[in-house]
C-alpha cells in the first residue's frame, strides 16, 4: 500500500510540475503531436494514416475504406 501512495504522490508531483511549467512558461505552446500536421513528420515522408489509406485505395480504385468494404 506505501508503494502505492509513494507512486501516486510521485505521478501527482511530475504532472502538475509539467503543468505549471507549460501554463506559465513564457512563449510555450503545447507540442503538435498530430501526425498529419507536425512538419518534421512530413519532412520525413510520414503522413496521417488516414491520409495514406485514402491514398492507397485511390490505387486500387475502391471507394470504401477498410472498416466499411461491402464483400
Amino acid at each position: 500500500m506505501t508503494v502505492f501512495l509513494l507512486t501516486l504522490i510521485l505521478l501527482t508531483l511530475g504532472i502538475t510540475g509539467m503543468s505549471i511549467t507549460l501554463i506559465l512558461g513564457k512563449n510555450r505552446k503545447f507540442p503538435n503531436s498530430s501526425i498529419g500536421r507536425n512538419q518534421n513528420m512530413k519532412e520525413r515522408g510520414i503522413m496521417c494514416p488516414n491520409q495514406e489509406e485514402r491514398i492507397l485505395l485511390k490505387k486500387n480504385k475502391n471507394e470504401h475504406c477498410c472498416d466499411c468494404r461491402q464483400a
